[in-house]
């Protein structure tokens, strides 16, 4: 038993009996007191003083953290819709001139992406076929021409795979532009159910999955762009290499093709006589 335990029995005998002694001189009967009974009770007391001690840390926490929650789930005190809402850039369709109709298939599949091989096709000069005429030429200059005919093909197609990129995208933006629009109206919506906990993780979710759908269209356009550019340096690489080949056969051959061209000529012309 505690010290102040101790101290308040002793003190709750004292005036017990002072009480008892009182009462007994006016009803001459006692009460008798139980120490052990007594020394429980104030035991619970103080178990009591505890709990009433612990009750109150807890209040006092939960409280906090209450007005913790309640101060994160305040609105900023502007309209956002009004503040923050920025104008949409349209992407306009691509419309184009066809005087012959060569082009209504390109023009169609620069907006939906739909049919760009035949679309393109209609709109290019055909690339005709060698046929027999390959088999009158050398093996290097037959290599030559093989190579560069199979390069022109890789190049429509390129053409052809941008063309239907770029309009499968515009052909999407309106889907797009419409996701974007509701998730704004959401991000900005004053609706409390719009702004719970949840309702903003789904919002954020809903911008990564869109910002990741963008983000891939993107890399398509990027292919495509690099594709072409591939085929650009590699025409720029043929040239280069062809540059460098007649150089080099002139070097090599350009001497003495001149020279027994002209090997009689200084004789004819020192013989020349007359008639």
């Amino acid at each position: 038993m505690t010290e102040g335990v101790c101290r308040v029995t002793r003190h709750f005998v004292l005036v017990s009996l002072l009480v008892a002694g009182l009462a007994g001189s006016v009803s001459a009967q006692f009460v008798v007191i139980d120490p052990s009974n007594l020394a429980n009770a104030l035991l619970r007391y103080s178990e009591l003083q505890q709990q009433l001690a612990q009750l109150i840390t807890t209040y006092q926490q939960i409280r906090t953290q209450y007005l913790l929650l309640f101060q994160q789930a305040q609105r900023i005190p502007v309209l956002m819709s009004s503040r923050y809402r920025t104008l949409a850039s349209p992407w306009l369709a691509f419309t184009a001139a066809d005087a012959y109709g060569t082009t209504a298939g390109w023009i169609d599949a620069a907006n939906t992406g739909a049919a760009a091989a035949a679309a393109y096709a209609l709109a290019t000069e055909p690339l005709l076929s060698y046929g027999g005429g390959l088999s009158g030429l050398s093996a290097d200059e037959a290599a030559r021409v093989k190579a560069r005919y199979d390069q022109l093909q890789l190049a429509d197609a390129a053409i052809v795979h941008g063309l239907q990129a770029l309009g499968a995208l515009r052909g999407h933006e309106t889907s797009v532009e419409t996701s974007i629009r509701n998730l704004e109206d959401d991000a900005y919506s004053s609706d409390p159910a719009f702004n719970t906990q949840i309702a903003v993780l789904n919002k954020l979710n809903a911008t990564t999955v869109a910002s990741a759908r963008l983000a891939k269209d993107g890399n398509n356009v990027l292919v495509s762009l690099l594709e072409q550019q591939l085929l650009a340096e590699t025409d720029r690489r043929e040239a280069a290499v062809q540059a460098v080949n007649a150089h080099i056969a002139f070097v090599n051959d350009a001497g003495p093709l001149l020279a027994a061209t002209t090997a009689q000529t200084t004789a004819a012309l020192t013989s020349f006589r007359i008639p």
